[in-house]
This record gives structure tokens, sequence and C-alpha cells, in this order.
């Protein structure tokens, strides 16, 4: 399938189409896999105290689907990185052609009315208390560099695409946000590692690379020496971290190494990100390895994309879209990469979407969670299907992976 068959192509529009009806019917509003805490029933302090949290976040993002969450009169509700996804996504579709002026300022202004409080510069949360078993806890919507980056990346792209200043000034804060908030949890002279969050010093690869993507592009735009020499700090961290075989750990510490498939490509893609943003041409050779470990260790045969390195199920939504966003903007450096995504779209529409237009969760080797998370499954979903649809119309325009 060609570019131009892939944007004549009906299941690409419709697909989108689709999809944009089902987030839009909820006011981007939904359920996630982290979010039982937020029943009414689970709100006194035991159920938060480390070991019973624990057991319910990962009973809900394992087993429980809608019917439980509504006994357990859990809200739907808008989630701040769904919404950073969903403005890019608007931004992209601006770009292609679509009049979506008005949506793309809802979501600004949403997303401005739900940054974290307390804090003075801009940043953002989840919408739900969590407790991890390998990484930090993270009451509701207190501030996160990840979320923080989504967020803060869909408001430079509503700059670009809207001409924006207010939503410029916001990225701007976020910058601030990053770089005064963060612990720098490693730092050496010519290293740094930003952590997960304000009250944590995490080492954490991708989180941290995120960040350094998010500074360079500031530091490129205002020509700010301090926010670039950081990135590249955190570039090196990164690099130095890249296993022999081309991937990367979740993170440092022996209780984070496993390696899975979309924080791999969120390493190989912030490498490629630095790279056209700076122009500094130091990591090309681990963003080539890391993206032939990636292409060649998270892909079945059909396309599909699989969740860890050495085995295929579960096979996630989050896989699939971060897979087809991954491989966009990899087509003007691998001549198999839009091939390969095309593969992965199919095998998506084919397997992971309900015929409401959402897309499911899991799929198994025995069984399937149905359940159409918004940020989770929606939100990505939304993003890669705008991208690729901007990628097959004008595939010039399609240079950041973000």
């Amino acid at each position: 399938m060609t570019q131009s068959a892939l944007n004549e192509s009906p299941s690409l529009n419709q697909g989108l189409e689709a999809l944009r009806r089902w987030i839009e019917t909820r006011q981007f509003a939904g359920y996630e896999p982290f979010d039982l805490l937020n029943s009414p029933y689970l709100r006194g302090a035991w159920p938060r105290k480390a070991l019973p949290a624990i057991l319910f976040i990962q009973a809900g993002k394992r087993f429980a689907g809608l019917r439980l969450r509504q006994a357990l009169k859990i809200p739907q509700s808008r989630n701040p990185k769904a919404l950073g996804l969903c403005l890019s996504a608007y931004c992209d579709l601006a770009q292609a052609g679509y009049d979506v002026s008005a949506e793309a300022a809802w979501l600004k202004n949403e997303l401005i009315r739900l940054r974290s409080p307390l804090e003075a510069e801009y940043c953002w949360g989840y919408d739900w208390d969590y407790v991890s078993l390998r990484g930090p806890r993270l009451p509701a919507f207190a501030p996160n560099c990840i979320a923080s980056y989504f967020c803060g990346t869909a408001m430079m792209e509503m700059h670009k695409v809207f001409a924006d200043s207010e939503a410029l000034e916001i990225a701007e804060s976020v910058a601030r946000f990053l770089t005064t908030r963060l612990h720098r949890s490693f730092e050496s002279a010519e290293e740094v590692c930003f952590s997960y969050t304000p009250n944590d010093k995490t080492l954490i690869y991708n989180s941290s690379a995120l960040t350094a993507v998010f500074l360079a592009r500031i530091g490129s735009l205002r020509e700010n020496q301090e926010y670039l020499s950081l990135a590249h700090k955190a570039m090196v961290f990164l690099q130095r971290g890249q296993l022999e075989s081309g991937g990367w750990y979740y993170g440092r510490l022996r209780r984070q190494r496993w390696i899975d498939g979309f924080h791999t490509s969120y390493n190989v893609c912030a490498l490629l990100d630095y790279l056209r943003i700076t122009g500094d041409r130091t990591f090309k050779d681990a963003m080539l390895l890391g993206h032939r470990y990636y292409q060649t260790n998270f892909f079945t045969g059909e396309g599909a994309p699989k969740y860890f390195h050495d085995r295929t199920f579960p096979i996630d939504i989050h896989a699939c879209s971060q897979a087809i966003l991954h491989l966009i903007a990899f087509t003007s450096i691998d001549p198999q990469a839009l091939e390969l995504a095309q593969r992965t779209f199919r095998w998506t529409m084919k397997n992971m979407a309900a015929p409401d237009g959402a897309f499911y969760y899991q799929r198994h080797r025995y069984w399937s969670n149905r359940t159409p998370y918004m940020r989770w499954g929606q939100a990505w979903m939304l993003r890669a299907l705008a991208k690729l649809l901007l990628a097959s119309a004008s595939p010039d325009r399609v240079r950041i992976a973000s």
C-alpha cells in the first residue's frame, strides 16, 4: 500500500471519524487502568496504604472492566495527559485540513483548568491516586514529568498550528517546572537524569529523555543554552544506559530491569527528536541501534506490536498506537518503516477496534480485555491515526515524533 493509497483508504478515515465521535460524545472523559481508588467506597485511609493500594490498583488494571467500575461508582473523569494527546491530534488534523479550531481551543482551556494545583509553573499529573510496585507514589493531580511533557508539547503544537501566543507562554512555564522542580537524580559534568516527580529521585530512562526533548525544543526556540546543555547531558545518560543489544531496561535499579515496547520506543524517538531539533548528531548511532532493536524485537510477522521483547502477549493498545507513531517518525530514515506502520495499522483495526469506534485495552493468548480506556487507549489511538493521516497527506510535515 503506497502513501496515496493509504490516504484514500476508507478504513483510516472511517476509523478516525468513528474514534472522534466516540471520544467527543463522552466529552473526553472516561475510565483508566489505574483509577480504582477513585471509587467513593475506597476513599478511606486504609485503601491507600501501600499493600492494599497496590492490590486494588493492579486488580483494577488487570481484571476489572466496565461493570466493576460502574458497580464501584467510579466516575468517568478527564485525564490531563489524555487531553494533551487529543490536543496534539487535533493540531495534526488541522494541518491535514480539518476545521478543529474550536475543539482545540476547548482542550487548551480544559488543560489550563486541570493544571496541578499549588505549583507556580504549569505542570500536570493524573486524575487518580497511584501507588506503584516498582516506581513512585503519585497522589491525584500531583505533577509528573510525563504528563507535563505531553501537555506541554500539545501547547507548543497549538502555538505552531494556531499561532496561539498564550499556549507558547504555557509551554515555557512547563520548561521552568522541569528545570526547577524535578530532581537531578543523577548529575555529573557529562550526564543528568531528571526525576519522574518533584517528590522522588527515580532513575528512569524514558521520562528523563522526554524531559530533555522538551527542554531542547524550548532551548532551540529561545536560544537558551542552559536548556540545551541539560538536554544534551540527559541524552548522554540515555546513551550510556543503552544495552549492547540496542534496548534499555525501564530504569537503572535492579527492580526496574524489564524491557517493553512503548518505553523502548519513547527512548528511540527521543533521540530522533533531539537530533532533528538541535542538529546534534552525537547520538545518531545509538538512535539507529535502538530503532533496529525495536523493529526487530517488538513486532510479529503480521505487524502486531508485542508488549515485551521476549514474548508476544499481551498485545496492548498503547503499544499499537506508539508503534504507528514511531514508524511514521522514521519513514525518512528507514525505507521499511512506512510499510510496517501500514501493517500495524491494518492489524490494529482488524484485531483491536470495537464496533462503536473505540479500541480494546489488551489481547491475551486466550482472552481479551475489551475495556475502552480513554487515556491509555483512545487518546493514544486518536494521536496515532491523526499522525498517520497527516503523514499520508503530506509526509514532509511529519518531522518530530511526539
